[in-house]
């Protein structure tokens, strides 16, 4: 019995449909984290909304100056909301083999995340307010400047997914990749919709 070099031996190809099970799964793991992540935010939000310690919730007596500008929270729920969009209609695309249109339609998704990102940066330097302006600074702080790191992870995932099927189409599945990638951008859509019924609706 002849014995085989592990070092020489052939690797085993894995196959597609198990792959694609595990971007999957994988996906719809990372999406359930980030829900249960922003979950303690919505607690929070919630919490200390009604305790309302000292009333202090909306900023210190008898001067309450923590407000936020609603223009740039309606620009960043857009863009995310029309970003999300865009994935959707890649995929749609891919599976409908229009493979010209996707991929234009993930670029258009990339740039409106990416400014979705840089207007709530922008937003940041002229709050007026800070953590330790009672509850609601605390949370809006915490909600968004956490919302805005997670979008950007997510722009690098959408961004390694494109530029990988650019350079070498023949090597990946975009289907598959942009379909995974869709659950966990939808997720955070749905968190961004959250935030701003909350953090500019109801305050």
């Amino acid at each position: 019995m002849t014995s085989v070099d592990p070092a020489t031996a052939p690797i085993p190809v894995e196959p597609a449909h198990v792959e694609s099970r595990i971007l999957s799964v994988g996906s719809y793991l990372l999406a359930a984290a980030a829900t249960f992540f922003f979950v303690a935010f919505l607690f929070a939000f919630l919490y200390l909304r009604a305790l309302n310690s000292n009333g202090l919730w909306g900023g210190p007596r008898p001067h309450h100056h923590v407000s936020v500008p609603t223009g740039s929270g309606i620009a960043v729920l857009v863009c995310v909301l029309a970003s999300v969009a865009l994935v959707r209609l890649a995929v749609l695309e891919l599976r409908g083999r229009r493979r010209p249109l996707w991929l234009p339609a993930g670029a258009a998704a990339l740039l409106l995340g990416l400014a979705a990102v840089a207007v709530q940066c922008w937003q940041y330097t002229d709050l007026g307010f800070g953590t330790e302006e009672g509850g609601y600074a605390s949370v809006y702080l915490g909600w968004t400047g956490f919302f805005s790191i997670f979008a950007f992870g997510a722009m690098l995932w959408l961004e390694s997914n494109l530029l990988t099927a650019r350079r070498n189409p023949a090597a990946v599945n975009p289907e598959r990749d942009l379909s995974s990638f869709f659950v966990f951008w939808a997720t955070l859509g749905a968190v961004e919709i959250a935030a701003f019924v909350l953090l500019y609706g109801v305050k």
